[in-house]
């Protein structure tokens, strides 16, 4: 019984790393209306508004993180790019799409503790109406 507790446990841990490792290279942004800077995320995009600075964020997602996602950032739309790293001196994209609108994922960010804190908040109301409610019923 221990060994399947921990067998069981194990196979837990691993399907939750799993996705974790394979996302680890990363979803990086550029904007076509900056001219220089950013760190790559998508409130602070790096410079691509040249086809010499796309090619150095390329090439940087590359050498540095091994490959990722790209998405490039217009004015009414975005094209994502998918940058697959093979080994040291090889990297290319393997794929490009156009799309209209934003990038997904992009809107606005509401942090967790903001969400768990409503949540309870709204759960304990819930508890107290209830009692509130029973004790109403028992004095009837």
């Amino acid at each position: 019984m221990k060994k399947f507790r921990i067998f069981t446990i194990v196979v837990v841990l691993i399907a939750v790393l799993i996705p974790v490792a394979v996302g680890a290279s990363g979803v990086f942004y550029c904007s076509n209306s900056i001219t220089s800077g950013g760190n790559g995320r998508y409130y602070d995009p790096w410079a691509c508004s040249t086809a010499n600075q796309l090619d150095n964020v390329i090439d940087d997602i590359g050498e540095t993180y091994y490959g990722g996602y790209l998405y490039q950032i217009f004015p009414d739309s975005y094209r994502y790019y998918v940058i697959t790293w093979y080994s040291d001196d090889d990297w290319r994209v393997t794929y490009t799409a156009d799309y209209a609108g934003y990038p997904p994922y992009s809107g606005v960010e509401v942090p967790v503790p903001l969400i768990v804190g409503a949540v309870t908040l709204v759960g304990t109301g819930m508890l107290l109406a209830g009692v509130s409610l029973r004790r109403k019923k028992e004095a009837i």
